[in-house]
């Protein structure tokens, strides 16, 4: 079994990682171009994470906002683009071969996420490659 690996720690070279995150935001988007993906940002250290069209149906059901869980066998692929959600160079893509498992709650205070100023995002001094 592998060992877990902290968020930060994550390279794009092979698909067998083992995380443990908390799920702080989900939500379902849907685009023309893409179809229906579950979106979530993810912490243990701030990530981003994607689960395309044909396997919302797969996750749909294990995956809650709040909720800690395992996370084994996924892609990581750049993050790149308008409307980042986390400044983490890579975002993980779920795999028709993901399993996702439950685990013990990670403690609330466990965050790198770092929700923005009001006022920031009203003066238009915030990066606009990031989701705010």
């Amino acid at each position: 079994m592998a060992v877990i690996t902290v968020v930060s720690d994550l390279k794009p070279f092979k698909t067998m990682w083992k995380i443990r995150v908390k799920i702080i935001h989900l939500w379902k988007q849907y685009s023309v171009a893409g179809g229906l993906t579950l979106e979530m940002v993810l912490i243990d250290s701030s990530i981003n994470a994607s689960v395309k069209k044909y396997l919302v149906n797969q996750f749909d059901y294990f995956l809650s906002q709040g909720s800690s869980k395992i996370l084994i066998n996924f892609s990581l692929n750049p993050s790149c683009g308008s409307y980042r959600t986390t400044i983490h160079p890579y975002r993980i893509g779920f795999l028709s071969t993901t399993r996702v498992r439950s685990c013990d709650d990670l403690p609330d205070a466990l965050t790198a996420f770092e929700p923005v100023n009001y006022r920031d995002i009203l003066d238009g001094t915030l990066n606009t490659d990031y989701l705010v």
